[in-house]
């Protein structure tokens, strides 16, 4: 297996590893001698240490001294072959390690960013359900303003039908619905009114027309206050009839009394008794006869 190492006083280049060679040492020309002897000394033994088989890349790093000379001062090395022989070097780390690291730090990362992304979508969950709260909220509301409203609508209709009825209607009974707040709201109503007829067709005819006013006294007459004030006019069209009947009996009644009781006799003018005493006289006597012929005390001739 092929695996790559670095060791290395200097920087790290990307996937590669480094390890320090040398440390500082005091900035004299001899001790940077000394120390480029000691660099190039350990470069040698890791290639021993190495073998012929693996790669060995050098980068030197230089310090220029008080003499004007550049002198070694640390090196990057990068070393290429198979794992035994890799760890051979102490204080090296395998490039794959260096790569586990580096996909370790990508995936916190990524899970970084799903992170962002789970937070932002629960926030784009709450607005929504916010929302949806709110709007049901004001659904709630307008359904509750519409109940009231038919509350009042009811209880001004019933009134009307109450006030009208008089003797003729019964108590007012309600019927409710529950409200989205939890209340009960009066959402319909009827008032009982007796289609009571009376002991005489004009009675009755009255009776009916009071029926009538109850039923249509609200603005907006059910369909059931409707068929009532049918049903009330229905019979006072019968009562008008009855009393026309009436009239016409009584009326016929009369001309037959009329005509079977005792005749009128036209009395006699005072001018006609001066102009002829005798004759007035036989007329009276006339008159008086036939009236005791109607009476059947004479018989008729």
């Amino acid at each position: 297996m092929q695996v790559t190492s670095m060791l290395s006083a200097g920087y790290l280049e990307p996937m590669m590893q480094k390890t320090s060679l040398t440390q500082k040492s005091r900035e004299t020309d001899e001790s940077k001698q000394a120390k480029q002897q000691e660099i190039l000394a350990e470069e040698q033994s890791l290639r021993a240490k190495l073998g012929s088989d693996a790669q060995v890349h050098v980068v030197y790093h230089y310090s220029m001294g008080t003499d004007g000379k550049n002198y070694i001062t640390g090196a990057s090395v990068t070393m290429k072959g198979s794992e035994e022989d890799l760890n051979k070097v102490s204080g090296g780390v395998l490039t794959e390690d260096i790569q586990s690291k580096g996909k370790n730090k990508k995936q916190e990362e990524t899970d970084t960013q799903n992170i962002i992304k789970a937070e932002a979508e629960k926030r784009e969950a709450r607005k929504a359900d916010d929302k949806a709260h709110a709007k049901a909220e004001e659904n709630e509301d307008e359904q509750v303003r519409e109940l009231k409203n038919i509350q009042n609508e009811v209880i001004a209709h019933e009134q009307a039908h109450k006030a009208a009825a008089g003797e003729f209607g019964g108590g007012i009974s309600y019927t409710y619905t529950e409200g989205p707040d939890g209340k009960s709201y009066i959402t319909g109503g009827e008032v009982p009114i007796k289609l009571k007829q009376g002991s005489t067709p004009e009675e009755t005819l009255r009776n009916m027309q009071k029926v009538q006013a109850a039923a249509n006294a609200p603005a907006d007459p059910s369909g059931q206050d409707r068929q009532v004030a049918a049903k009330a006019a229905a019979i006072a069209s019968r009562a008008r009839s009855e009393i026309a009947r009436e009239r016409v009996s009584d009326s016929d009644e009369k001309k037959t009394t009329v005509a079977k009781g005792t005749p009128i006799i036209q009395p006699v003018s005072r001018e006609d008794e001066q102009q002829d005493p005798e004759k007035n006289g036989v007329l009276s006597v006339l008159a008086a006869v036939k009236e005791l012929q109607l009476q059947n005390i004479i018989p008729a001739a």
